[in-house]
């Protein structure tokens, strides 16, 4: 096997290498598995010399097609997994190959100044890296309370395309109005001019965040490896809560679960002497059902379901002390809302609490195995899965465009996720080509109607490949060359993850005949 270098093989590119959790494949000559930021620089330059299109991938769980290479050379930071203690207990730094749950651990068992601190962005994905997690400004269930990946960053080391690196802190480095400057450390100046863009007031994953004297380093978080590779991340830690308390809540109908979420959207969170609302998260009727019928759940050995139950919620606390729980007012309140206190399963202690965090889980778990069986038949049949967003005001109606337009078409879906962000998946299962044409129909439709009601056509996943056209559709014309002349400033051959984000001057993205000219 030639060698470019110690970490950068020519060929050939391990099969695993050429796909993420999108299920989509993709092409290389090249892989590095740098292993420190030297390393990484170095491949970034050699690469730059022979003007090789770069994919950067982590843990490759993304499902947007981000790490999917579309040519050339792949830098893989897996290897840079190594955890720096800060300064101060609430501060850690970190390789951008470093695991979610590698930081948990590290945390829980290993780091005693920051015992008593966890990091609070919760992707279902554990395996996650804290750089793709950043590159792709992930969230999870208790974005609820503790927002993005964005509000726990502190600073982070970038590598622009020819190798040259830059640092960006929070509160040091910012733009002044619509004007920034980035100095590198070979001393290059990147400025420009911050473009207008109309962003949505939702939880938003799509494209560049900007705004008047932002901080710099949102601009590179949520990038999604387009304006440089992330190398090193210091993360900011959140004090644990004295316990965490789980509750999974069910219901007769929708319109009582939507009701409920309503009067807890209404209610003020925790002033801090109070238990702080973490999470609320979504289960139709289809849901619920798969659930049922999934190997995940008939080994959590939890109670029975009712046939009478057609939603539920599952909400979770973070407590100030171990019995701050206000149950008398929560029972209340499913009362109010035509829900059964005694239709709750409580979860207090961690055994209990991951059971319910399981039940979850098994529902994307299910769909997966039946795509997957479903695809020895229609090789080309994959899910449909939505990530939009839409304003408070506006969430039972698309639940209710949801639920008409699919029981219209007759498609098999469920309909799950973090309903306390107004953020529901709806997952089509077709059976066929024809219901996945139609499920596309759909699917577009729907996106230009959430457009329309100022939301977010992705509010965690990302843009990545599979989503180009809908990041087209949200900024139009003239916001989508306006991210994409930010991108030349920092990226002028336009060579680090191509075919993210947006597609080619022909309108669809990169393939092997149509890479971007060096």
């Amino acid at each position: 096997m030639s060698m470019l270098s110690n970490h950068l093989a020519i060929s050939p590119v391990p099969i695993d290498y050429l796909r993420d959790e999108s299920r989509k494949t993709g092409f290389a000559n090249t892989i590095a598995f740098p292993c420190n930021t030297d390393e990484l620089s170095a491949a970034v330059q050699l690469l730059a010399a022979k003007q090789h299109t770069i994919t950067i991938q982590g843990a490759r769980t993304g499902i947007a097609g981000g790490a999917v290479p579309k040519g050339h050379a792949i830098i893989n930071l897996s290897k840079m997994d190594r955890i720096f203690s800060a300064n101060t207990s609430d501060r850690l730094r970190v390789q951008p190959g470093v695991t979610l749950a590698t930081v948990r651990h590290y945390l829980a068992y290993t780091h005693a100044p920051s015992h008593g601190f966890f990091f609070a962005p919760d992707p279902t994905e554990s395996s996650a890296t804290l750089g793709g997690m950043a590159a792709c400004n992930a969230s999870g269930a208790c974005s609820y309370a503790y927002g993005s990946t964005r509000q726990h960053l502190e600073a982070l080391t970038g590598i622009l395309a020819d190798g040259d690196r830059f640092t960006l802190r929070r509160g040091l480095h910012q733009a002044n109005g619509r004007r920034f400057s980035i100095i590198t450390e070979n001393g290059r100046e990147l400025t420009g001019t911050l473009p207008e863009l109309n962003m949505p007031a939702v939880k938003n994953a799509a494209g560049y965040w900007i705004k008047r004297n932002m901080d710099l380093i949102d601009l590179l978080i949520g990038s999604e490896g387009t304006l440089a590779i992330l190398a090193k991340l210091e993360l900011r830690l959140t004090p644990s809560p004295a316990g965490v308390c789980g509750m999974l809540c069910f219901f007769k109908s929708v319109n009582e679960a939507i009701t409920c979420v309503s009067q807890l959207q209404h209610t003020p969170n925790s002033n801090g002497q109070t238990a702080l609302l973490t999470a609320i998260e979504y289960f139709d009727t289809h849901a619920l059902r798969l659930i049922r019928e999934s190997a995940s759940y008939t080994g959590l050995l939890l109670p029975k379901f009712k046939s009478a139950w057609h939603a539920a919620l599952y909400l979770e606390w973070a407590l100030p002390t171990p019995d701050s729980l206000p149950l008398n007012e929560i029972s209340q309140l499913l009362t109010a809302c035509g829900g059964d206190p005694q239709d709750t399963w409580l979860a207090t202690d961690a055994p209990s609490l991951e059971k319910l965090k399981l039940f979850r889980h098994a529902v994307p778990e299910e769909v997966n195995r039946r795509i997957g069986e479903r695809k020895q038949v229609y090789p080309e049949l994959t899910k449909l899965g939505t990530d939009f967003s839409v304003p408070n005001d506006c969430l039972l109606q698309v639940m209710q465009r949801y639920q008409d337009d699919l029981n219209t078409a007759g498609l098999e879906h469920v309909i799950f996720g973090h309903i306390g962000n107004n953020h529901l998946h709806v997952n089509i299962l077709p059976r066929n080509m024809e219901e996945y044409a139609t499920g596309k129909r759909l699917y577009r439709a729907w996106a230009e109607q959430v457009v329309t009601w100022g939301g977010s056509v992705s509010a965690e996943h990302g843009i990545g490949q599979l989503k180009c056209d809908l990041l087209a559709l949200m900024y139009g014309p003239t916001g989508l060359a306006a991210m994409q002349h930010l991108k030349q400033i920092f990226d002028p051959t336009h060579r680090l993850n191509p075919g993210c984000l947006f597609m080619n001057a022909k309108g669809s993205p990169y393939t092997k005949t149509n890479l971007p000219k060096n």
